[in-house]
């Protein structure tokens, strides 16, 4: 239950939190704009996602994940950056990023035809106090 508790203060973030969390990921941004409540609906009856940005050079979606990401995950996040980017009302690519404590930084590749496949970037928060990005999230 706590880790959808803390799954759900990312789905309500303020610019200024999303400037942080960007600053954690090493990304930088003259303009951020959160956007995640327009597409908030992707499908009422399946997941949300955490965070939608419009910024400078691209569209971000990030993910807080307090487990591993496998195949299931991916499919999901997939949707996501597909709906979104249906939906974006610029020329700018979609991305997803997933902030992670519980695996180090990586890329996944997410093959999903024998044509194609998804890849994204899981941002390790090893070296980060999680719950301390929790509670400043909080504040």
């Amino acid at each position: 239950m706590a880790e959808f508790q803390e799954d759900m203060l990312f789905k309500n973030v303020s610019d200024v939190d999303a400037n942080i969390l960007l600053e954690i990921m090493g990304k930088k941004s003259k303009r951020t704009k959160v956007w995640t409540k327009e597409l908030r609906h992707i499908d009422p009856t399946f997941y949300k996602p955490d965070l939608i940005l419009d910024l400078d050079n691209e569209n971000l979606i990030i993910e807080f994940q307090s487990t591993e990401v496998n195949d299931e995950f991916s499919r999901r996040a997939h949707s996501y950056v597909a709906i979104t980017d249906q939906n974006k009302k610029n020329d700018k690519e979609v991305n997803l990023s997933v902030l992670s404590t519980a695996e180090d930084s990586k890329i996944i590749e997410y093959k999903y035809n024998r044509l194609n496949v998804f890849k994204y970037e899981v941002e390790g928060l090893n070296n980060l106090n999680g719950e301390e990005i929790i509670n400043n999230v909080k504040k």
